[in-house]
């Protein structure tokens, strides 16, 4: 069985339980057909990492590329990788594959790198040669293999989407008037809830019945008592397990971020049934085409609040997405760890 050691930024922790999910996912999905071993380059120290009783985990005590490397060579020594997969790409990860290509040489027989949105800005001299130096390259949408393209060097980008859960369990549908709507993500500006939170004040105004509920944020940063208006709930932090269920007892999910690449949420709310809203953002568009999914005109308050009134629950039949499935996402990630024949 080939052995494969993970480098991950991103990776849930007890005060953020969603954050690196994506990675969980891909990680999880490979368990049945490889050894693995995931190094964290996180900064969080080996403390707060969940998911330590399913993986074997690592982390450096200290920050710095120094300890990151240290970490990493003592596990290429005992482990014998055949492969080093990161996901994600900075200074770190660049001066890594360098290394190993001139100490390890064929030994470590793929280094293989998976990318985010770090392309839809000016990536980093570290991203570009991350990209350069890998064996094989990979993104999570048509969108984001296209900026990638550009700085490969001519060689190819391979799509591999994200790990989407089926449902296990019923879909519970309100038969009220009202509308039931969720929002899901971090705190950060990209994903606009301080714009949500403006238009559901207009919202409520017109449409009292209806309920916001608000998931995500950190147990240290949240959102304050006070911004939020009438209407709405904040739940907290969540694990993707607590997102999926309480999306089978939504009826609408809005996504007012200002970019995705994939956006697992879009496809595990339509698959539970959901209805959703969402910006025109390209990610997530080159990705999903299905029934149920409402492309905003623009990223404007105006339009956003229109949307919000004449949003209408979705009643068909949930959609199956097999191809995100992780067995399918599986299939193509190891197709990666076996060198081409010459």
């Amino acid at each position: 069985m080939r052995s494969i050691i993970h480098i991950v930024r991103m990776w849930p922790t007890a005060h953020d339980p969603q954050h690196g999910s994506f990675v969980v996912a891909h990680v999880r999905s490979l368990v049945a057909h490889v050894q693995q071993r995931v190094v964290i380059w996180d900064g969080q120290g080996a403390g707060q990492h969940l998911f330590t009783e399913e993986f074997s985990l690592h982390a450096p005590i200290t920050g710095g590329f120094r300890a990151k490397w240290r970490l990493l060579k003592s596990l290429l020594s005992e482990d014998q990788a055949h492969v080093v997969h990161v996901h994600g790409a900075g200074n770190d990860s660049a001066l890594a594959f360098l290394l190993i290509h001139m100490l390890y040489g064929s030994r470590i027989r793929r280094v293989v790198t998976e990318h985010q949105s770090q392309w839809a800005d000016n990536p980093s001299s570290g991203a570009v040669w991350t990209l350069r130096l890998a064996h094989a390259r990979t993104a999570v949408s048509r969108w984001l293999a296209g900026l990638m393209q550009p700085h490969s060097a001519g060689a190819d980008i391979q799509v591999i989407p994200n790990s989407l859960t089926s449902p296990l369990d019923p879909i519970e549908r309100s038969e009220a008037t009202h509308r039931r709507f969720l929002w899901v993500g971090d705190l950060t500006p990209l994903k606009g809830l301080q714009q949500l939170l403006e238009a559901w004040e207009v919202h409520h105004l017109g449409y009292p019945g209806d309920t916001l509920t608000l998931a995500g944020g950190t147990q240290e940063k949240g959102i304050h008592s006070d911004q939020i208006p009438g209407g709405a709930t904040y739940v907290g932090p969540a694990t993707p397990e607590e997102v999926h269920q309480r999306m089978l007892h939504h009826d609408i999910l809005v996504v007012n971020s200002s970019r995705e690449t994939f956006s697992m949420v879009i496809g595990e709310a339509i698959e539970r049934g959901m209805a959703v809203i969402c910006t025109p953002i390209p990610g997530p568009q080159s990705v999903y085409t299905e029934a149920g999914i409402t492309y905003r005109k623009d990223h404007s308050l105006e339009d956003l609040i229109h949307h919000l009134a004449t949003a209408e629950k979705w009643s068909d039949a949930p959609i199956q997405l097999k191809r995100f499935r992780s067995e399918a996402v599986a299939t193509e990630i190891l197709a990666l760890y076996t060198p081409a024949k010459k």
